[in-house]
């Protein structure tokens, strides 16, 4: 299948016509197995284009190679330091059976949850001796089981015949489903009604919903990121799609923060959302609530395993599902490796959060079509998956990382603690970014701007180093 081939059938699945996008860059020079290239250019392409139709923001004629090399490879740095990327247990372990078993222990309650389970010392060597009491199948089934995040890896073979790979292997790489009929449904407000900035609500972690939403608050959008102090956050993916971004914590186990998230949810132009599923259904915002509350207004959905088949709602990031799915194992044996060895970047995550902005994109342009009915696209780590492996098939490579691109960052110094004199983070693709990242964020007692910004409001005030 070719890149534009995929753009035909992404675009086919969203409502409205394929807008113009930017030029191909024919190679990008990723080393993979798998044509990372193609996935990398189609992604960024449908979300430029497509975020730039829109929200009318000037869109180049093709974007710079170095900046989506930089932005795929997570190029950020503190004070000339890139911040940490894996925990120490996180990562690949022989088991008794003689294959291989991933761990993501990025966040603390999951590194202690796997040690729990082990019953060893919580340290790399100890891990790796208790894992080989254990057959790959069996750790990772103990582990899902507690809530961890683990994965078996298995081959491309192996997968395609698993229960979950046939439940979701005809799924397109985007869905779009009318979720209120006009019969039903409330007439809203039209989408930026007199004037105003387009508000984006981002209920998004780590890489593949944030990417969604950050594309947005480069094109002007009004983008307010809500999390809860309660939960762990990773700070490389703050800081690489929190640029033009206001955050907020809000617990919704309290009554009054719950209504206040439920405010920013009914007058949200956009809302995008890559909780675990069902996560904020728990919380009263489900489909019902989606159709009684947003209509003429765009919902998206991230999630690593997808909404249907036995693992629909399974924990998951970019690297569990490679690995599960058979890309580590096929990158093994094409650069005839030791070891499982993954994409070169976090392609899945930054694919599907570029499809999620180009498709969020669709249903906002769209929305005035159709002001009685409450649109939601879903799309998952494993279609994208789905979608690279359909590409084209592994090839031999060897293995690099990418190289660094000094031309392809914007530094800031606005906003930060003293004692951080540079941030560096990879520049937009399209627009500009009107504030830095933050790693702090408001709290409804002691800052009252959880609100939308005023029509005509200034962004954020930001500093660019020369």
């Amino acid at each position: 299948m070719s890149s534009e081939t995929l753009l035909d059938r992404f675009f086919a699945e969203l409502p409205g016509a394929r807008p113009r996008l930017p030029a191909p860059n024919e190679r990008l020079g990723f080393a993979s197995a798998f044509d990372v290239d193609a996935l990398a250019d189609a992604s960024t392409r449908a979300a430029v284009g497509a975020v730039a139709h829109a929200t009318g923001t000037p869109m180049p004629d093709r974007l710079d190679p170095a900046v989506v090399r930089a932005t795929f490879a997570t190029q950020v740095a503190v004070d000339g330091t890139p911040p940490p990327t894996w925990a120490d247990l996180s990562g690949m372990y022989r088991t008794g059976d003689d294959r291989w078993i991933q761990f993501h222990a990025n966040f603390p309650h999951h590194a202690a949850g796997i040690v729990e389970r082990l019953g060893c010392a919580p340290d790399r060597a100890s891990v790796e001796a208790a894992v080989l009491g254990w057959q790959a199948e069996e750790l990772e089934t103990a582990l899902i089981r507690d809530g961890m995040i683990a994965a078996a890896m298995r081959s491309i073979d192996e997968w395609s015949r698993h229960p979950h790979a046939l439940a979701t292997r005809d799924l397109p790489i985007v869905s779009v489903d009318d979720l209120t009929p006009a019969a039903r449904s409330r007439r809203s407000s039209p989408l930026g009604d007199g004037g105003r900035r387009l508000r984006v609500l981002d209920t998004t972690r780590v890489l593949a919903g944030p990417v969604a939403s950050q594309v947005f608050a480069a094109a002007g959008a009004d983008v307010i990121r809500v999390g809860a102090a309660h939960l762990p956050t990773i700070e490389i993916g703050l800081l690489a799609t929190g640029a033009g971004k206001r955050n907020l914590h809000l617990d919704l186990r309290q009554a009054d923060e719950l209504a206040r998230f439920a405010e920013l949810a009914r007058t949200a132009d956009l809302w995008i959302d890559s909780y675990r599923p069902d996560a904020l259904a728990g919380f009263g915002f489900d489909d019902a609530w989606i159709a009684d509350n947003r209509a003429g207004k765009a919902t998206v959905q991230v999630s690593a395993f997808d909404w249907v088949g036995p693992w629909a709602g399974r924990r998951g990031f970019d690297s569990i599902v490679q690995t599960t799915t058979g890309i580590a194992h096929a990158g093994q044996e094409a650069a005839r490796a030791e070891g499982p060895t993954s994409l070169p970047v976090q392609a899945l995550d930054y694919a599907t959060g570029f499809f999620a902005a180009a498709a969020a994109a669709q249903l906002v342009t769209a929305a005035p079509t159709a002001p009685r009915v409450a649109r939601r696209a879903r799309l998952s780590l494993l279609r994208t998956r789905n979608a690279l492996v359909e590409l084209a098939d592994a090839m031999p490579f060897t293995p690099a990382r990418p190289d660094g691109e000094p031309s392809a960052v914007v530094a800031f110094h606005a906003g930060w603690p003293e004692t951080v004199r540079r941030l560096e983070v990879p520049a937009p693709l399209l627009g500009t970014w009107p504030s830095p990242p933050s790693l702090s964020f408001s709290t409804p007692d002691v800052d009252d701007r959880y609100g939308w910004v005023a029509s005509g409001a200034a962004a954020p005030d930001a500093t660019p180093l020369a």
